[in-house]
Formats: structure tokens, C-alpha cells, sequence
């Protein structure tokens, strides 16, 4: 059952793409990021169907990817690869039954540049990749250069150049907001959402601290010897992992408890096995 969501999931995100491609962005002075902008300026230059346009530009950088990237790698790129352009072959026409004629500009690049996003993120949270775009990052990666991550934000800025060229400054401007909500929203993929917090907590009353968490939370503890970098003194650290519709009893409780006490606050994108942390004792 798993493996049929993994490929469900993979299939809708394809799907959410194209009917993006097709719907906000052909033919309508927009360039979304990557590929994908490559494959629609190419189109529409050459009349050539942006099904075949993007097949042959995904074609290219998967050969490029068997030369650079793994085996377990280049596996992860082929469904999306194949995917995507039949996607766009079969909507293709959507724009006439979706009629986006009387709808402002910027919507369209707001609501284009999210459902790309979210696409790239349903295929991303099951690591596989999604366009040339993942092959540059890919092979990016080995190069020692602490430099090597501007390879795509140079190839946004890219795209930009182009669309100032191509449609203006007020087009370039749109296809900017688009581009930026492509990147944060399939991004945030690689980390997902948090949905808790780690607290670091040095307290003079630890032993209330502790009962407060415990007993009156239900929640799990860990704590660790420290020893402070000027002072030298040693304390007790105590580590709790909580989800956040808690984060603010936790904080403000502990406060109460002892107001002079430290607290650091992180975000945990991903808990693995976490057996009581996460899951009140009731």
C-alpha cells in the first residue's frame, strides 16, 4: 500500500506541473523556473509543442546525469522525466476549457509558480526529482567549492535576464514572484514543515523543571552534563522535544518556574523514532 501512494503521490506532482505549464504559463509572458522556463521559451520561439520541447530538454540532461550522477541517482529522475511531458501532452488544452483570459496577471503568476511548488514538493517527498534543473544541483554537489549552490539561483537570475528581454520589466517582474514561490515551496520538501521544537533548557531548579515537564506536559526528557566556556562552570542541560501547538505552555511554564533560567528554542523538522518525546504518557 505504501509503494502505491509513493507512485500515486509521484504521479499527481507530474500532473499538478503540467496543468500549471499549460494553464498559467504558456502563452502568457510568464517563465517559471529551470526546465521548465527553458522549455516554454524554446516552444515558443520555435512552434515547436511544449510536450516535445521539454521531452527533448529532459532527454538532454539525463544523458548529462548517466555521465556526472549514480545509478541509484539517474533511477530517481526517469518517472518524472517521462512523466511530465506526457502530463503536458495531455493537457494541453485545459487553457480552453479553464478560461483565464479576464484574471489578473498577478495571479496567475502567484497561483502558476504554487502549483509547480507543490507539485515539485509531492515529488520530492519521495525523492525523486523533477527536472534538469535537480541534475544541476545534482552535479553541483560534487564540486568542492563552497560556492558550488549558486549554480540555480544563477539560472533563476537567468531566466529573469531573459524575461526582461522577452516580455519587459512588468513581465520579468511577474515571472519573478512565480520563480520565488517555485523554489520556496518544493524546497521546503527537503525539510518539510516543522511541526516541533526542541528546547534546550539551564535552570537552577531542574527538579521543578523537570516534574513540570513530566508530570504536568507528558512529555519525555533528556538531560546532559555542560560546561560553560568562560565560566567553566558545569551545568545541567535539559533537552525536551514537544510538538508546537505546546511550544508556548513549555515556555511560558518554565519561565514561571525560574524567570532567570536559559532557554534556547530550535525548530525539528523530523523526529525519528520518538517513542515518548513526542507522544503524551495518557
Amino acid at each position: 500500500m505504501k509503494i502505491i501512494t509513493k507512485y500515486l503521490k509521484i504521479i499527481l506532482g507530474c500532473m499538478m506541473i503540467a496543468i500549471s505549464l499549460n494553464l498559467f504559463f504558456k502563452d502568457r509572458s510568464l517563465i517559471p523556473s529551470g526546465v521548465f522556463g527553458f522549455a516554454i521559451m524554446y516552444g515558443a520561439k520555435t512552434k515547436i509543442d511544449l510536450s516535445i520541447s521539454l521531452a527533448a530538454a529532459n532527454l538532454i540532461f539525463f544523458l548529462l546525469s548517466c555521465i556526472f550522477l549514480s545509478k541509484k541517482t539517474i533511477k530517481r529522475l526517469i518517472l518524472p522525466f517521462i512523466l511530465v511531458p506526457i502530463f503536458v501532452y495531455v493537457t494541453s488544452n485545459i487553457a480552453t476549457i479553464v478560461n483565464l483570459q479576464d484574471v489578473d496577471k498577478l495571479l496567475i503568476s502567484i497561483y502558476g509558480g504554487a502549483l509547480i511548488g507543490m507539485g515539485a514538493r509531492f515529488i520530492y517527498k519521495e525523492n525523486r526529482y523533477t527536472s534538469g534543473a535537480d541534475v544541476i544541483m545534482l552535479v553541483s554537489k560534487m564540486i568542492d567549492n563552497p560556492r558550488r549552490y549558486l549554480a540555480n539561483y544563477c539560472l533563476d537570475l537567468v531566466w529573469i535576464a531573459l524575461a526582461i528581454k522577452l516580455y519587459g520589466l512588468e513581465g520579468a517582474m511577474y515571472t519573478a514572484i512565480s520563480i520565488i514561490l517555485i523554489e520556496f515551496i518544493s524546497r521546503r520538501a527537503y525539510l518539510g514543515v516543522s511541526d516541533s521544537k526542541v528546547f534546550y533548557i539551564i535552570t537552577k531548579k531542574e527538579n521543578d523543571v523537570r516534574d513540570y515537564i513530566l508530570n504536568e506536559l507528558n512529555y519525555d526528557l533528556t538531560t546532559f552534563d555542560a560546561k560553560g566556556g568562560f565560566l567553566k562552570a558545569k551545568n545541567k542541560v535539559i533537552m525536551c522535544v514537544i510538538p508546537t501547538k505546546d511550544y508556548y505552555r513549555l515556555r511560558e511554564g518554565v519561565k514561571q518556574i525560574d524567570p532567570k533560567a536559559f532557554i534556547s528554542i530550535t525548530d525539528s523538522y523530523e523526529v525519528v523514532n520518538p517513542n515518548k518525546t513526542l507522544k503524551s504518557k495518557n
